[in-house]
């Protein structure tokens, strides 16, 4: 029904320009001469579009796939040996910076432990060594050298005490800590993201030289589409190129970034170089792993005739513009595309030039019209 009613106001639009065309019906020299006047009620829905001369763009089509942006990837690796007590977190779930992700009870976080409880007390000791040798300096009782000495001794264990603290601190402990000794190894995470990759499971037996990390988290709102590019073709693209990506889940739907990295070594074998392309991706909708088709555009070293697609009509297999002069002043003009990119269409027409207006929109109606005179 809302179809109808759409065909059936482009009709009344249409007849209306008729209808008008025919009452500016001019009888000259016996010839019948008919011009068109384009009514005000429609010139206020018009928009136009001017011809430039613009530099061709041209494309370069690749497969790749969508991958992690490395720059956004954290893998974790256990500092210490031990044995594993909890995981917190499971595959695929997002987590906040400084959350816990696994607990690894741990020999060598309990002797740390010890040990930053012995340098505790040896520095409140050599503390208070220092505030009573500075009293007894002060009376007279010990000398300088005294004082001095005392003073070195405070400052070793104020160094040893912070450097065992800094150790505890890196592994993932909480200060003040309680008076207890703990053996907790706390793996947290370095930064927000989501869980891509866990190889811990409670029970695991853990030793830091393992080549194997615990954890992988990668923030997805930033991805790279990755692709090989032959070395015929390298240096078409630059840093800061334009890039359309369409996936096999999203046909429909167009992803847009720019070239961020370009790989400086060539496969000796296979003669292709790796680039790498930047994605927004807030709406977690493009997955690392799927594969992508690629365009990146680059500019040509010659201009041409440009207009924007939506200003040309096509019509029994040709393509027309509407050249605006003024409402009572405006042509047909037969063109030919030479070449569309994006929304811009390339153009050859023996009657257009740089400058001239043509409408962009709405100008179908005028283009029946005048078609019809």
């Amino acid at each position: 029904m809302k179809r109808r009613k759409v065909i059936f106001g482009s009709g009344l639009i249409i007849a209306f320009l008729l209808g008008y065309s025919c009452k500016n019906h001019v009888p000259s020299d016996g010839n019948a001469h008919q011009k068109f006047c384009i009514p005000d009620s429609l010139m206020k829905h018009l928009t136009y579009d001017t011809l430039h001369m613009e530099y061709v763009n041209s494309e370069l089509a690749l497969l790749g796939k969508i991958a992690f942006n490395e720059d956004k990837v954290s893998k974790i690796f256990p500092m210490v040996s031990g044995h594993v007590t909890d995981v917190e977190v499971s595959l695929d779930d997002y987590v906040e910076k400084g959350k816990v992700l696994a607990v690894i009870r741990s020999t060598e976080m309990a002797n740390y432990f010890n040990e930053y409880k012995s340098s505790q007390s040896e520095l409140a000791i050599a503390e208070k060594n220092l505030e009573v040798t500075g009293s007894m300096r002060s009376s007279g009782v010990s000398s300088e050298k005294d004082y001095m000495v005392a003073q070195n001794e405070y400052q070793k264990a104020m160094a040893q005490y912070e450097k065992i603290k800094e150790i505890l601190t890196i592994n993932g402990s909480s200060f003040p800590v309680n008076g207890s000794i703990g053996s907790g190894y706390v793996i947290k995470a370095p930064i927000s993201g989501f869980v891509v990759d866990k190889n811990v499971t409670v029970g695991m037996d853990l030793r830091p030289d393992a080549n194997d990390n615990l954890f992988t988290i990668s923030d997805l709102k930033e991805l790279w589409a990755t692709a090989n590019v032959y070395e015929t073709d390298i240096s078409k693209i630059k840093i800061g190129s334009d890039a359309e990506i369409v996936t096999l889940s999203y046909p429909d739907k167009r992803f847009t970034g720019k070239v961020e990295r370009i790989s400086n070594i060539l496969d000796p074998e296979t003669k292709l170089m790796s680039v790498k392309i930047g994605l927004r991706n807030s709406g977690y909708e493009l997955k690392p792993g799927m594969f992508a088709h690629i365009v990146i555009r680059f500019p040509d070293d010659k201009k041409m005739l440009a207009v924007k697609t939506s200003s040309i009509i096509f019509d029994d297999n040709k393509s027309y513009l509407l050249h605006f002069r003024t409402k009572c002043d405006i042509s047909v003009q037969q063109v030919t595309i030479l070449k569309s990119v994006n929304d811009v269409s390339f153009i050859e027409g023996d009657l257009l030039h740089e400058g001239d207006l043509t409408v962009a929109r709405n100008g179908l109606f005028i283009y029946t019209a005048l078609k019809n005179l």
